[in-house]
């Protein structure tokens, strides 16, 4: 039976599971959606930083979305013997924007658009982050990318402390790995350090 909960409701669910399988290796973080649609790019954004922040199966990322052309293909690809997570976003009542609805069982991709896909995940959660209406489609795509980029962002801390992750510093990382770029493509370096 699914249940709707805020962040710490998210949290709890997620530490619930870390507590029976303590080791992120025995779990597969499936995290669906797309990069072509704001509210749909919940999955994706929080693929990305689950996968920063070291987590070693991930599946739908910014890079590689596991969309519905994909998901398929993806399921069948899916190392045996990990329990499985997923991840997705939703539309649900105005009064529900911004929570998550979970489960243990698992979630159906695309419903919200009345597409027919596999079921996904031993356990699923799924960010409601826009109105359910009349034009699922229209309402996904609208969906504010500031919602989207926070909900992504507390699923990954709540998981990332579940499992006791340290989470990831990714804009800064990835400061520091332009600037060591631009060092090692002979470019002056601006602060005035030779190499």
């Amino acid at each position: 039976m699914r249940r709707l909960v805020d962040t710490a409701g998210l949290a709890g669910f997620l530490s619930g599971i870390a507590a029976a399988l303590p080791d992120p290796d025995d779990i597969v973080m499936l995290c669906i959606g797309t990069d072509r649609s704001t509210g749909d790019a919940f999955g994706p954004l929080l693929g990305s930083r689950l996968l920063e922040a070291g987590w070693p199966h991930v599946y739908g990322t910014l890079r590689e979305p596991c969309d519905a052309d994909r998901l398929p293909d993806v399921l069948a690809g899916l190392p045996a013997g990990k329990t499985v997570i997923a991840f997705d976003a939703c539309l649900g009542s105005p009064a529900n924007v911004g929570k998550y609805s979970v489960a243990r069982g698992p979630l159906l991709p695309a419903e919200a658009v009345g597409k027919r896909l596999p079921e996904a995940g031993h356990y699923s959660a799924a960010a409601v982050v826009a109105a359910r209406s009349a034009k699922p489609y229209y309402a996904l795509m609208t969906a504010p990318l500031s919602l989207v980029i926070d909900m992504a962002e507390s699923a990954a801390a709540a998981a990332a402390e579940a499992w006791r992750m340290t989470p990831a510093t990714s804009g800064r990382l990835r400061r520091d790995v332009h600037e060591r770029t631009d060092l090692d493509c002979g470019k002056p370096d601006p602060r005035g350090i030779r190499r």
